[in-house]
């Protein structure tokens, strides 16, 4: 408490001080204004001789004008023109007529096969008494080149009995072809037998059936061979 009040006391005096230098300089600043007031010279004023006008040009306030927006419009495309091409002047040349198509063979008409052979005459007695034939198989009478022709052979005695041997019994042609069917045997009674023989040349051919009665060594030697071929044998084609 007597701290404050010695801090307050402090304070007064220095306040007092501040306020008596102050009233002592304020003589001196009255003093210094009044010299300066005395001596200030007056200004002369202005007068204008001209009137000056100054002419300001004002741009005028440019306007907001609004701009049209693009357009995205595709120009339109000229259509083409087809301007026809004038037609070719009528020549008097005459065009000579398409000729016709040449006519067509007609087609042959389908071969018919062949009938099957006639039944051959029946054989005589031969000069051994032996009655000799043949006859087709397959009931046909045409054959290929190289294809074998089977044949139905039978060789007999008159009244289907006795006996009669021989060397060599087989097929010959006119070709001068031999088949060998059955060797050194003997027909008794009746002897029947299937064999075949090809031949190699195309065209209508003859096939008979021949028997030797001779002993097998001399049918197989040569000339003094009794060999019988017996007619009317077989027509075949060959094709």
């Amino acid at each position: 408490m007597l701290q404050l009040r010695y801090f307050a006391i402090v304070l007064m005096l220095m306040m007092a001080t501040l306020a008596c230098s102050l009233a002592e300089r304020l003589p001196m600043i009255a003093k210094d204004e009044a010299t300066v007031l005395a001596t200030r010279t007056p200004l002369p004023t202005f007068t204008a001789t001209v009137e000056t006008q100054i002419v300001i040009s004002i741009p005028p306030t440019p306007t907001d004008t609004p701009v049209p927006p693009p357009t995205n419009t595709p120009e339109p495309t000229p259509a083409p023109t087809n301007t026809p091409e004038p037609a070719p002047a009528p020549t008097d040349t005459p065009v000579p007529p398409t000729a016709p198509p040449p006519a067509q063979a007609p087609a042959p008409a389908p071969t018919e096969p062949p009938p099957p052979p006639a039944a051959p005459a029946e054989p005589s007695v031969g000069a051994n008494g032996v009655i000799g034939k043949i006859e087709f198989r397959d009931g046909r009478n045409t054959y290929g080149v190289g294809e074998k022709v089977f044949v139905k052979i039978e060789a007999a005695l008159p009244g289907g009995g006795g006996q009669k041997p021989f060397g060599v019994l087989g097929l010959t042609t006119d070709t001068g072809q031999f088949q060998s069917s059955w060797t050194n045997a003997t027909i008794d009674g009746v002897f029947r037998h299937e064999d075949g023989i090809a031949l190699s040349s195309p065209g209508n051919h003859k096939i008979w059936l021949s028997i030797c009665f001779s002993a097998i060594d001399v049918c197989q030697g040569g000339g003094d061979a009794n060999w019988e071929r017996f007619e009317p044998g077989l027509d075949v084609i060959i094709q």
